[in-house]
């Protein structure tokens, strides 16, 4: 098992800790990768909305002390992904139906702004990286492998907002998937009506490449809809929807 490089003095945590979401560097600090272990658990189901966050299986696990993880769930806690509680300490944050209702329909406003600005602004490069993670989607969709497929559906629309050039906007609308994640994870592993959704990006592809940023953002924002509606029934699932 191969360890990420920390600064001497503080222990490291392997590279399998690190979140697929990330975007990791060398010598990362250690809070900062116990954060992004802990996120990763949280947005892909491993620690349940309401659950109570272990200090001591995390200090065991990673070999670290209980002080960086404190520390870490503190920055877990500003992105909203954690609460901590008097007299409990750190529980995953666990949005009701409403909260999430209101977060999508942002976020679906936030998806459309950047896919318009991205028509204006998108260059080359990204545009060609959105093309590579839909041919990965296509791939995934024949495959009938819904993991890889969400991974690449991911990308896809991160790169499209990437390619907003706005700076204030990519932070936005990230910080909103992150607290998004497990609900869309959760939908893509149990949606019966895959077929429509992956064809919806064909026609969002279109769009950006003939760099038509109305067209794409009222795509955007009628495709992240379709995926609500997919999700609701998920988030009201008793077992899925709470600890």
């Amino acid at each position: 098992m191969s360890l990420t490089r920390v600064p001497d003095g503080q222990s490291p945590v392997s590279d399998e800790a690190v979140p697929r979401l990330s975007l990791t560097v060398a010598a990362q600090p250690l809070t900062q990768q116990i954060a992004n272990h802990i996120r990763d658990q949280i947005i892909h189901d491993g620690l349940k909305p309401g659950e109570r966050i272990r200090e001591q299986p995390i200090s065991e696990q990673l070999r670290v002390s209980r002080t960086p993880i404190r520390e870490a769930l503190q920055i877990l806690a500003t992105e909203r992904l954690v609460d901590i509680l008097p007299n409990r300490g750190a529980v995953v944050a666990n949005p009701g139906v409403e909260d999430l209702r209101g977060m999508l329909k942002v976020y679906s406003m936030l998806d459309g702004l950047g896919g318009e600005l991205a028509c204006l602004s998108a260059q080359p490069a990204q545009v060609a990286e959105v093309k590579l993670q839909y041919e990965l989607l296509q791939v995934a969709f024949e495959a009938k492998d819904r993991s890889a497929y969400f991974q690449a559906n991911q990308a896809f629309h991160l790169g499209i907002v990437a390619g907003s050039g706005n700076p204030t906007l990519v932070e936005i609308h990230g910080q909103l998937n992150l607290r998004l994640y497990r609900t869309r994870y959760l939908a893509v592993m149990q949606i019966k009506d895959w077929t429509s959704a992956a064809y919806q990006h064909a026609d969002i592809l279109k769009a950006f490449l003939d760099r038509d940023g109305p067209l794409l953002n009222r795509l955007l924002q009628a495709h992240l809809g379709f995926a609500w509606r997919q999700a609701e029934g998920v988030v009201e699932t008793p077992a899925l929807a709470s600890a």
